[in-house]
């Protein structure tokens, strides 16, 4: 009952089958294609969403950008404070420094 085939019939068997196969994957990953296309390739969303995320990304930045410019103008009226401190407090301890050693050196005169 089997039928044996010759080999050039297995062959044009074997072309077929794997040519069908082919063919089949083929008009599957076109379909695919074609319908990711339809659906998706336009991504009209996805451009709005694009859009969205670009305007948040540019007021980060520029909210980014006042704050460094509001932190190196704090430090810079931070160094000012000090200089000022520093410039009022340097001529108070000399006048301060100066009576006590008046004061300690005249007793010791008489």
């Amino acid at each position: 009952m089997t039928e044996t085939k010759s080999p050039e019939h297995q062959i044009k068997e074997a072309i077929w089958t794997y040519g069908g196969w082919a063919v089949l994957l083929g008009l599957t990953l076109g379909a695919g294609m074609a319908l990711g296309y339809i659906f998706w390739g336009d991504a009209i969303l996805l451009r709005v969403t694009n859009a969205e995320l670009a305007q948040k990304i540019q007021n980060a930045t520029g909210e980014k950008e006042n704050a460094n410019h509001q932190l190196v103008a704090a430090q810079e009226e931070l160094g000012r404070c000090q200089r000022k401190l520093a410039a009022a407090a340097a001529p108070a301890a000399g006048t301060a420094a100066a009576p006590s050693a008046a004061g300690s050196a005249a007793p010791a005169a008489p």
